[in-house]
């Protein structure tokens, strides 16, 4: 009993440790991206320097060179020639359509209802370090989790997929063709899982309920 509660609690130590860790990197990111655009802002009216609107978001593409495209070259240190290389991705900047601002205003209160599964899911273990396990006030917290986590990836998926089919449609680079949107790609296996685990528990809730009816 001890060495399950024991678990239960690291499960939950981890668990924080890892969403707080997440909030850290996410925070560095956002603090990157406000000092790069803070940078931007006071060089884009220098010389050389591009001037990118307000209402346009960043993108990645994959790319290829066009058959008749020249390869261009570049020196390598440990070779007395140059060498040619070709670009496979960049880096620009698209005009997402509005389907991205309504998307995002459903991410808001995603978020939130994801505050509220991450929540539920930290009283789950704490009940099973109880050993208070098949119980179907843990299927609901379980299926808080597993649903509001898909569902906030879902959203983030969507709108990526947005930007990327506006960046792929308005970008045009020339002597190369634009392959696809090379951003943000969900893991979709670590979405269904939790749903699937979730799903699986609530039947074997259902399976001992029964059973403690027949005894």
């Amino acid at each position: 009993m001890n060495k399950f509660r024991i678990l239960g609690i690291i499960a939950i130590i981890a668990i924080i440790a890892n969403f707080f860790g997440g909030l850290n990197e996410n925070w560095r990111d956002f603090k990157e991206g406000f000092n790069e655009g803070q940078n931007n802002a006071m060089k884009m009216y220098e010389p050389g320097h591009h001037i990118i609107p307000y209402n346009v978001t960043r993108a990645k593409l994959n790319v290829e060179p066009l058959p008749g495209t020249t390869v261009d070259s570049l020196n390598n240190n440990r070779v007395a020639w140059a060498l040619p290389y070709t670009v496979t991705e960049i880096e620009t900047y698209a005009k997402p359509s509005a389907w991205h601002i309504l998307v995002m205003g459903f991410a808001i209160p995603g978020m939130f209802l994801f505050l509220i599964g991450f929540c539920s899911l930290i009283r789950l273990l704490i009940s099973i370090s109880r050993r208070e396990v098949f119980i179907s006030a843990n299927v609901r917290r379980l299926r808080w989790f597993a649903y509001t986590s898909a569902s906030l990836e879902i959203l983030i998926a969507i709108g990526e997929w947005i930007i990327g089919s506006a960046a792929v449609e308005q970008i045009s680079l020339p002597g190369y063709k634009i392959i696809s949107y090379a951003g943000y790609s969900p893991d979709w296996v670590a979405v269904i899982i939790p749903i699937l685990f979730a799903e699986i528990f609530a039947i074997g809730v259902k399976m001992k309920e029964e059973q403690d009816l027949t005894i």
